[in-house]
């Protein structure tokens, strides 16, 4: 236990590290009836700098896949019929292919995006030149491979073409290999959010408006905008952040 204590604090800091546990612990102990969600909101920028080398990640092909896209099909670990409310809320997704396989996809949303792991609404800003991306997928065995890198750059030409100046997300507090990913596409920090989730309750507390939020049913949940943070800012830099 110490181990891991410790391990835990040196991958994501004092206060994420215990948090992480504590959560791990309670969500087993109430049998998932009680859980703590942490994310930290993030900005970066599109450019249409490339992020591989000419001659990296030539045959990975990626393209905007269909509702029906049957590589969509063999994905894991999703809920049935995500994928088809994702398109109806017009999202949009890029798939990467590679030998006939998927080999990772990305979701984007020009507006709003309903989280589906806790209630609330996130709001990219400024409207009409920011989206909202999520659920970013690579296939375990091409997480070593230039899939994501290639996932964005095709994101950020697409983007950029259509007027596009910032892409907003969240990633886990508790995810230190998607910090990591992200800094390095340029994000800045521009946040974060805490939910505490007993039942059919919840409490968020957040660094941006409202702040603070109390929810009893699926229809209450909190609006949190995340817009675009400057380059100068340091002290928001992700690897500065607990």
């Amino acid at each position: 236990m110490l181990r891991t204590l410790r391990t835990n604090i040196q991958t994501l800091g004092w206060w994420n590290g215990m948090l992480y546990l504590l959560g791990t612990a309670l969500s087993r102990l109430s049998a998932e009836r009680l859980r703590i969600v942490k994310y930290e909101l993030v900005s970066q920028p599109i450019t249409t700098v490339p992020l591989l080398p000419a001659h990296r990640g030539k045959t990975i092909q990626v393209r905007e896949a269909r509702a029906d896209d049957p590589l969509l099909r063999s994905v894991p670990d999703r809920r049935e019929g995500v994928f088809a409310e994702r398109f109806a809320q017009g999202a949009r997704c890029l798939v990467a292919e590679l030998n006939g396989e998927l080999a990772g996809f990305l979701w984007f949303v020009k507006g709003d995006y309903p989280e589906d792991e806790v209630r609330c609404l996130f709001r990219p800003l400024p409207a009409g030149q920011s989206v909202w991306d999520y659920d970013v997928y690579v296939a375990k065995k091409h997480r070593l491979s230039p899939v994501f890198l290639k996932l964005w750059q095709a994101a950020n030409e697409r983007l950029y073409a259509e007027g596009i100046q910032h892409s907003a997300s969240r990633i886990s507090a508790f995810n230190a290999a998607s910090r990591g990913s992200h800094e390095r596409l340029g994000a800045r920090k521009a946040g974060w959010a805490l939910f505490v989730c007993v039942g059919s309750w919840q409490v968020m507390l957040a660094s941006r408006q409202p702040f603070v939020h109390l929810s009893f049913s699926r229809q209450s949940r909190p609006v949190l905008q995340v817009g675009p943070v400057a380059a100068s800012a340091d002290d928001d830099a992700l690897s500065q952040s607990d």
